[in-house]
């Protein structure tokens, strides 16, 4: 059994990272315009390999759509979907083979298999929908599900292979629900971020010779309650961090390490966040914005885990 759910962990954890990679592929090609680098789907341009120059072009597509740059972009994000939704699908089917007696692996990694098939089509309509901002949002929030499933499926392969990593620990009570509370407003702070970013680019494309500071104001509310909503994120990590750090005893390493990750990425977007405001919205900076806070919420999730887990483990 130790070898199996070795080589399950291992397995599901090379998914959760090739996952985030696929995250920060989409959110490459969301900034730099490439999500209709390829205008049909699943083929880009007729081709099942995009054209490498224009008079490769069916006769149907007008040659102003093409470009080279865009369309690979796009071309390589399905391909890594691709590979990764197989990725995920291997997890699922090591899982029903394996630990169909442990419905804390089988059920999530079912669970990640269906969504990945259904993010696969959904991506179809993100092109059919000409990148509509809400079927957007429905895309990287299906992604941010799938990842934290394949988080919490790992980490419960590593309890099965060690049921005593927590045993020796204490920790605040209730901490788990804050770190869980925290997580939900992280999700909503992300959604909304997604939502001004859309606001941002229609005002960018109405208004093409307002400034950046008058872009960022035509985003007004939503720019304004995302920034409350980070406000409140990042009070909430410095609350529920002080909390662990300083009321726990013997704390585990996922947690203690977790608990100061969770810092320094809240820090890394407070300055982030900055950036973006004071030097006119930098599109490398926008891909890291969104990278951050993916990184945040699956830390989060990494810690909910360890909390719960302590306490099953006292039960």
């Amino acid at each position: 059994m130790n070898q199996k759910i070795r080589r399950f962990r291992r397995v599901a954890v090379t998914s959760t990272i090739a996952t985030y990679l696929l995250i920060f592929v989409g959110g490459l090609v969301r900034v730099s315009g490439a999500g209709l680098g390829c205008p049909d789907w699943p083929k880009c341009f007729g081709r099942w390999i995009p054209p490498t120059s224009a008079s490769q072009l069916p006769a149907s597509i007008d040659p102003a759509l093409f470009n080279f740059t865009l369309a690979w972009i796009e071309y390589i994000n399905r391909l890594i979907g691709v590979v990764i939704g197989l990725l995920i699908l291997g997890t699922a089917i090591l899982a029903i083979k394996n630990f169909r007696d442990k419905p804390k692996i089988l059920y999530p990694s079912m669970a990640a298999a269906i969504l990945v098939a259904y993010q696969g089509w959904q991506g179809s309509q993100v092109v059919a929908s000409a990148l509509e901002p809400f079927i957007i949002t429905i895309h990287m929030v299906l992604a941010f599900v799938i990842v934290s499933l394949l988080i919490y499926v790992s980490q419960q392969a590593y309890y099965t292979e060690n049921p005593q990593a927590e045993s020796e620990s204490t920790y605040p009570d209730n901490a788990w629900k804050w770190v869980m509370m925290l997580w939900a407003v992280a999700i909503v702070q992300i959604i909304l971020g997604t939502q001004v970013r859309s606001a941002i680019q229609h005002a960018a494309d109405k208004f093409p010779l307002l400034s950046d500071t008058g872009v960022l104001q035509a985003s007004d509310p939503l720019n304004y309650i995302h920034g409350m909503f980070g406000v409140l994120v990042a009070g909430g990590t410095w609350f529920v961090a002080d909390r662990i750090l300083k009321q726990s005893s013997k704390p585990s390493p996922l947690v203690e390490y977790g608990t100061k990750i969770m810092i320094v990425l809240v820090i890394a977007q407070v300055v982030i966040g900055g950036i973006l405001i004071g030097f006119g919205l930098p599109n490398l900076m926008q891909l890291y914005h969104l990278w951050t806070a993916s990184l945040f919420v699956g830390v989060l999730l990494i810690l909910f885990s360890a909390l719960r887990q302590k306490e099953h483990t006292y039960d």
